[in-house]
């Protein structure tokens, strides 16, 4: 670690501009690539797969990502004339969109299951043609606006599934800025040195833009889920920002302590960095094992995080070093240069609130295990009220139109209505027909004596 760390700092401009390239090169060639994502899920043997393998099979059209559109009235019944009339307008435009195989009015034949008791609640099917990382967002999105476009006065419509659900979800640019913004002010407060409050963030987001990039062309090889970056967005800033507080800190130390620049980075990438290498190793290991589960969708989600804590290591360890040479001392505050100057080089290790900290620890050691064992409980007092079970639209935000679809099935047709069952059977024949009735033109269970 010792001859890495020297080399790079020496050669700093070389390793930052390698980075640099790096990120150009992967960006620009995943940029041009396009997404190769793919959400398709699948668990070989089971039942789920079985009975969808049937539908695709004998059913084509009804095999695809089945998505809801609900509406409701405040007065009346959705069978009055206007709201009747423009439903089915509404309803023929939506069957005419493109990946659209087919709509289940309630207003047909077969529909009038799908009216509440009330008659106030209805819904409809909508059928696409594919499942829905086969569907593109642009047609879920037109889906929405014309089922939107009929609202009235008294007249509210909603819509549900899990297609609609993902054309819905926010993009997490947002919080992830947040937290960039968050972790840089705290940095700041830590170091009191806007250079070194930058390195930390430098550092973890290059090797995340990185990993990002290479994730996205690994994503044409295998299978990687759509959410996968998302995921290594978060592990990667994490892990890619405490790495690089390890090195930093004892870098700052070691100057402190009156080594030159280079010495301390040396020092400290031969200390610190060889705890980044094992920490990085120990996740990248724990996420692998995600490859024992034998899940393929899962498979793709391991590889990516993995990869993005690799690349982080690789920064903590290369990059860092190269950055270090490039602001030389002013890693220091200008306090703490003025001081170093004035009084020369002192043990950072034994002053500051940390040691007090330690001292005090060490003179009431059970006292404050009680106290941390009380805090801990407290804490962890939730979890006694835990329930596990599966997440569905009932736990979007209320302001979404799939929990306002949510909430008016489940209050017109009642509790258990949102988690359905789909029964598919083969025969190894053909299907048994009910015999007609002699008296009437219909099978009629009373005038055939017993039932069929």
């Amino acid at each position: 670690m010792a001859r890495i760390a020297r080399w790079c700092f020496r050669n700093r401009y070389i390793v930052i501009v390698t980075w640099v390239v790096g990120l150009v090169v992967l960006g620009g060639s995943a940029a041009a690539a396009g997404s190769g994502y793919n959400d398709s899920f699948s668990l070989p043997g089971t039942e789920s797969a079985k009975a969808l393998e049937l539908l695709q099979r004998s059913f084509p059209s009804q095999s695809g990502d089945s998505d809801t559109i609900v509406w409701h009235v405040d007065q009346g019944s959705v069978n009055d004339r206007p709201t009747r009339q423009r439903i089915t307008a509404m309803l023929g435009e939506v069957g005419r969109t493109e990946h659209v195989a087919a709509v289940q009015s309630p207003y047909g034949e077969q529909g009038s299951a799908q009216i509440s008791r009330d008659g106030r609640t209805a819904y409809a099917m909508v059928i696409f043609d594919g499942q829905v990382e086969e569907v593109p967002a642009s047609a879920y999105e037109k889906v929405i606006d014309t089922a939107q476009a009929a609202r009235a006065e008294g007249l509210q419509v909603e819509l549900g599934g899990q297609g609609i659900a993902r054309s819905q979800e926010p993009e997490t640019s947002t919080s992830e800025a947040v937290g960039v913004i968050g972790a840089a002010v705290v940095l700041l407060i830590a170091f009191g040195s806007l250079l070194s409050t930058l390195l930390p963030l430098i550092s973890a987001v290059l090797a995340l833009g990185v990993s990002l990039a290479a994730v996205g062309l690994l994503a044409h090889v295998i299978n990687i889920a759509t959410f996968s970056p998302t995921l290594a967005t978060l592990i990667g800033l994490g892990v890619g920002i405490d790495y690089a507080l390890f090195v930093i800190t004892r870098h700052r130390n070691g100057i402190k302590a009156g080594r030159t620049p280079e010495d301390a980075a040396v020092t400290s990438l031969n200390t610190s960095g060889r705890a980044v290498l094992f920490a990085g190793a120990t996740v990248c290991v724990a996420l692998l094992g995600l490859l024992v589960l034998q899940v393929s969708f899962l498979n793709g989600v391991a590889v990516a995080a993995a990869l993005t804590v690799l690349f982080t290591m690789a920064a903590a360890t290369t990059l860092l070093p190269a950055l270090l040479g490039v602001i030389g001392m002013r890693v220091l505050s200008r306090r703490e240069r003025r001081r170093l100057a004035a009084e020369g080089p002192h043990d950072a290790h034994a002053e500051g609130w940390w040691p007090r900290w330690a001292a005090l620890v060490e003179r009431r050691p059970l006292g404050l295990a009680a106290l941390a064992t009380v805090v801990m409980v407290v804490v962890a007092g939730p979890f006694l009220s835990l329930r596990l079970g599966s997440s569905d639209q009932g736990n979007d935000p209320a302001s979404s139109t799939t929990r306002k679809a949510y909430d008016l099935l489940a209050e017109g047709f009642g509790p258990g209505f949102n988690g359905p069952l789909q029964l598919v059977a083969e025969t190894p024949g053909p299907a048994p027909t009910r015999p007609t009735c002699g008296r009437c033109p219909r099978r009629c269970e009373p005038h055939l004596g017993s039932p069929l």
